[in-house]
């Protein structure tokens, strides 16, 4: 489980929004800092993200699943982009820099994951119809 790359990519993925929705502050308000509980859509996407990326990383056996989790975990991380966006032009606050690192990463990590994923399952795939 933990020998595959995509694990660590899975891994990187839950401790990134682990800190997104618990420690970094998300936005800010006249010198007033938000963080992710603070706007409960946010908040629940993050969990949901962290959510299917810990499923993920114990579906290790389950390639299909595995990458249908990762794609879902994908589409949920850009509707938190937009999200953000959205609070950003509507109310005029400014977003904080590491929490748009955070996401990104966590973006640039979930797609690292499904791609190795995809990788080995192309290649168990290659091996079944050689035999």
């Amino acid at each position: 489980m933990i020998q595959r790359i995509q694990s660590i990519y899975l891994l990187f993925t839950m401790i990134s929004m682990y800190l997104i929705a618990f420690k970094v502050p998300v936005y800010s308000s006249n010198e007033e800092l938000f963080m992710a509980i603070d706007d409960t859509k946010i908040f629940v996407l993050t969990i949901i993200v962290m959510l299917f990326s810990l499923i993920g990383f114990f579906l290790f056996k389950k390639l299909k699943l595995q990458m249908k989790l990762i794609r879902l975990a994908v589409l949920v991380k850009m509707v938190i982009v937009v999200r953000l966006f959205m609070v950003y032009y509507e109310f005029g606050v400014s977003l904080n820099s590491n929490c748009i690192f955070l996401i990104l990463f966590a973006l640039i990590s979930l797609i690292m994951a499904y791609i190795r994923v995809k990788k080995d399952y192309d290649l168990i795939r290659s091996v079944d119809r050689i035999r």
